[in-house]
């Protein structure tokens, strides 16, 4: 085995040919093509919207993909997920309900501006805030279902190819909200209805054109059956994965802030336009899909954890040299640095957290990571703009450095071993248990 390598932890997923159905994976990177959109959308086209009439505070938090009420509702819709024995299968019943439902909520935003003066701004949070609950709790168990759908070798992958369709529909549909704004003074409605209606069609493509394997089908009526209290127990024991999370959290506080006031950095430090400044930004989030196959690539010779310290050192280089640059076309290459590291861990983290836990947990799991990103949101946001408004923009750099020092401390106390053991102690235990009669699933 190469060294830092990861062994295959299997699973419900896991499959003696190693081979994922194309069919399947059609269907599902169609999710991706909506999470691209929903990422365009928030990060690339709803700050902009919102610059005109909110502050810095709460543009950064709502113009984001996860908000603080993720931190108790995305683990309890995983843990709700992990253990849904439906007709529907035990992922797609929240992709069924809930991208509808956050649809509704994203076209109702720019009617709510022209509400009166004093009403806008609140009706407008509430129905960003329910648009981005109900868009995740429709997402996580989306990404859970690829750990169902993917046998364990192909993942790092497959991950990596939906993360450059999801960046590619993100960079196409930031490109097209700037095309039909550039000579119109806010975003028009009809970029809500396009981004609503991409999302609703992909959503539901993947519901009715993914089925769930047999053995996820019997792992949720297993889960089914263990009691919250015994259920959260378990969880305890995936000490090293708890790790992972938690690097991910000061990772992602550090991250955060480049991703939401990147181009607000770039207007107001270079006295750039809004198409420079989101030039940098599309520069940025294209070479995160460029870099998204060879990092899964390079993960099988070198290992989950070697390929994301090597991402976040990028990044970290990227930080200290936007400390000092002061022409705008330097900024190129720092956004070139970001985007090739920004690459690696979006990639991996989520497939290498599967390795540290097995697949019939990855459901809240997955809900957790949720939670830990949702907390690292309004945390990051509030130290951002205290250190915008004390100091300046450039400060959320040496922000992110210092955390990502953080992170990577972390990350490399993760014992890989030692969740081998975790992960198979379970998994024995859950053989154990589907040895007994199980009730027939739900019709």
């Amino acid at each position: 085995m190469t060294p830092g390598a990861t062994p295959n932890v299997p699973g419900p997923s896991a499959s003696s040919t190693e081979r994922l159905d194309r069919r399947q994976a059609l269907f599902y990177s169609l999710g991706n093509v909506a999470g691209g959109v929903y990422n365009g959308f928030n990060l690339g086209v709803l700050s902009i919207y919102l610059s005109g009439f909110m502050g810095p505070l709460l543009q950064g938090y709502l113009s984001n993909t996860k908000t603080m009420e993720g931190t108790v509702i995305q683990p309890i819709v995983g843990r709700l997920s992990d253990r849904t024995a439906s007709r529907f299968g035990r992922r797609r019943p929240f992709i069924g309900i809930f991208a509808p439902l956050s649809v509704i909520f994203l076209i109702a935003i720019p009617y709510l501006h022209g509400a009166g003066h004093a009403a806008r701004v609140p009706l407008i949070a509430v129905s960003i805030i329910l648009f981005s609950i109900c868009a995740n709790i429709a997402a996580d168990p989306y990404g859970a279902l690829m750990i169902d759908i993917t046998p364990a070798p192909i993942r790092p992958r497959f991950s990596a190819v939906l993360q450059i369709v999801s960046t590619v529909f993100q960079l196409l549909f930031v490109a097209f909200a700037l095309v039909v704004s550039i000579r119109k003074d806010n975003i028009p409605s009809y970029v809500f209805w396009v981004a609503g209606a991409i999302m609703l069609l992909c959503y539901l493509s993947v519901f009715l054109g993914v089925r769930e394997p047999d053995a996820a089908q019997r792992a949720a009526l297993r889960e089914e059956r263990v009691p919250v209290r015994r259920y959260i127990a378990d969880l305890r024991q995936f000490t090293q994965a708890q790790k992972l999370l938690l690097s991910y959290f000061f990772l992602w506080t550090g991250l955060n802030p480049l991703v939401v006031y990147i181009a607000r950095f770039v207007k107001h430090d270079f006295k750039a336009s809004n198409a420079k400044a989101l030039a940098i930004e599309l520069t940025l989030f294209a070479l995160v899909a460029f870099f998204a196959y060879p990092w899964g690539r390079l993960q099988r010779r070198y290992g989950y954890r070697s390929c994301i310290t090597a991402g976040t050192i990028l990044m970290m280089a990227a930080a200290l040299i936007a400390l000092a640059v002061r022409s705008y076309v330097l900024l190129f290459p720092v956004a070139i640095l970001a985007g090739a590291g920004f690459s690696a861990t979006t990639v991996l983290n989520y497939p290498y957290l599967s390795t540290l836990v097995p697949s019939s947990k990855m459901g809240i799991f997955t809900g957790l990571q949720a939670a830990f990103t949702s907390v690292a949101v309004p945390v990051s946001t509030v130290i951002a703009s205290l250190l915008i408004t004390k100091i300046d923009y450039r400060a959320i750099f040496a922000m992110q450095f210092v955390l990502m020092v953080v992170d990577l401390l972390i990350l490399w106390r993760v014992n890989e071993g030692q969740a081998r053991d975790e992960v198979s102690r379970v998994e024995h235990e859950e053989k154990e248990v589907a040895r007994r009669p199980v009730p027939a699933p739900v019709s």
